[in-house]
């Protein structure tokens, strides 16, 4: 048997192993984040969680408007296991988080001067006065990612996705211990911050010891340098525009609407936000490296490659998606008290939303097949759409009306993954032949949860 017949084979292993990895790793982290998050509910206000959704969002936000792609670059370049590339590539990684550390204490001091001088209003997270103080602790989880083994972007471009997978559940279960902890004895949103430094530090410490490999040294090679900025500058571009589009949401609602309703929005989002977690690491860990991998050595087969990565990425995180539509209020009724109550329509809505993303496995093509720009006008697409959704939704429609908006901004780039798709010739009725299944089946399931939650648990259902 020739190595042109066996590449796929092997190829489909590894894809299977490294999938199997993922899935197992995301439902033992988000089994953790969940049973953590109902624990925490309970210890702490809802207002605690808007308040670090915010924080999360800004530092989010000021890590992505200076991302180049490192570990993107990595996977993708044909010099991905060259020790020059990989030293440059950690190299400028530990500056760019050392720079994030300082831009977040800078920023914590911008906000506090901002509520002095009354230009945020007490009533909403800007004007909280615990904000700078915490914006100013999260300058130790940039430096911490900063530090992180570059050997993650090599385990990601050779799907070795086992011990990825125990790092990121040591992690979890570390962090979940020392929040519950806090909470318990303090109540005080300290805790969710703790969570987020531990995360951090457990992550760096375990890439450094636990990942085999190239040992990382501090140096800049030129053509090192000169490679990694000319990828970079496409990401850089469609990592702002993304940060804008996906976190946007909570950005605006945020300065909208009062710290409880916004509480609220932030509770269901997490819940949703699990569906996005899970398809973010099944595009970039398992699916971008095997496109880039077929697109290098058999650009023939990536048609059939990606239309196989559509009925994985339908039949899985569209069928959850349906299954929260149907379910979701039932979900909140039974895992949180009755002042979350208002969470379970939230959480319907962004599900629906949740299926507008589906077409994450074709932007996966854009970067692997060489074409990162279309990326960035997949995120400009999405950022407009998400920026007239609210304006239009709110007016029509007060809160919910910006929520319904928020969420069919997701379908705004699905013209453009069609035109990409028929350009390579891979939209075809086979391709989208997954997506009316996934959304049945997933609706009646869901149904069906609900209904057994309400016979089940009658109680919870009564207020």
């Amino acid at each position: 048997m020739t190595a042109t017949t066996t590449a796929p084979a092997a190829l489909r292993h590894r894809v299977a192993k490294a999938g199997s990895w993922v899935l197992v790793g995301h439902f033992a982290t988000q089994s953790v984040r969940l049973a953590t998050n109902v624990v925490l509910a309970r210890l702490l206000s809802p207002d605690a969680f808007g308040l670090m959704s915010v924080v999360y969002i800004l530092v989010i936000g000021m890590a992505l408007f200076s991302d180049l792609g490192i570990n993107r670059s990595v996977v993708q370049s044909r010099r991905g296991n060259d020790p020059d590339l990989l030293d440059t590539a950690w190299t400028i990684q530990v500056v760019r988080g050392l720079g994030l550390g300082g831009v977040s204490i800078v920023a914590a001091i911008v906000i506090a001067l901002a509520a002095h001088w009354g230009l945020s209003s007490s009533k909403t997270v800007y004007g909280d006065p615990r904000l700078p103080w915490v914006v100013a602790a999260f300058s130790s989880v940039a430096i911490l990612a900063g530090f992180e083994s570059i050997r993650i972007g090599l385990a990601k471009r050779t799907m070795q996705m086992r011990l990825l997978t125990k790092i990121d559940v040591v992690s979890q279960v570390v962090a979940a211990l020392a929040m519950i902890a806090i909470a318990w004895s303090f109540h005080s949103i300290w805790a969710l911050v703790t969570g987020a430094v531990v995360t951090g530090a457990v992550r760096c410490a375990m890439g450094h010891l636990v990942l085999p490999g190239h040992r990382e040294k501090l140096r800049m090679v030129p053509d090192a340098v000169a490679e990694l900025m000319s990828h970079g500058k496409w990401i850089l571009m469609s990592s702002m525009l993304g940060f804008a589009a996906v976190n946007g949401d909570r950005l605006l609602l945020g300065g909208m609407i009062d710290k409880r309703s916004f509480g609220l929005y932030t509770v269901a989002f997490m819940l949703v936000n699990t569906l996005q977690v899970v398809a973010n690491t099944l595009c970039t860990s398992v699916a971008y490296p095997a496109i880039a991998e077929v697109h290098r050595e058999r650009p023939h087969d990536l048609a059939a490659t990606l239309q196989k990565f559509q009925w994985l990425y339908d039949g899985l995180v569209v069928l959850l998606a349906a299954i929260l539509i149907t379910a979701g209020p039932a979900i909140i009724h039974v895992l949180y008290d009755v002042r979350y109550e208002g969470a379970g329509r939230i959480m319907v809505v962004l599900a629906i939303g949740a299926v507008g993303m589906r077409y994450q496995m074709v932007e996966q093509c854009y970067q692997a097949t060489g074409e990162p720009k279309y990326i960035t006008l997949a995120n400009l697409i999405r950022l407009v759409a998400l920026g007239l959704g609210i304006v239009v939704g709110n007016h029509y429609g007060a809160t919910m009306g910006a929520i319904c908006g928020i969420a069919l901004s997701q379908y705004a780039a699905w013209p453009l993954a069609w035109w990409f798709k028929a350009r390579h010739h891979a939209f075809t009725w086979r391709s989208e032949m997954m997506l009316a299944p996934a959304l049945l089946a997933g609706s009646l399931i869901g149904w069906l949860i609900a209904t057994g939650l309400a016979w089940l648990l009658p109680a919870h259902f009564l207020h």
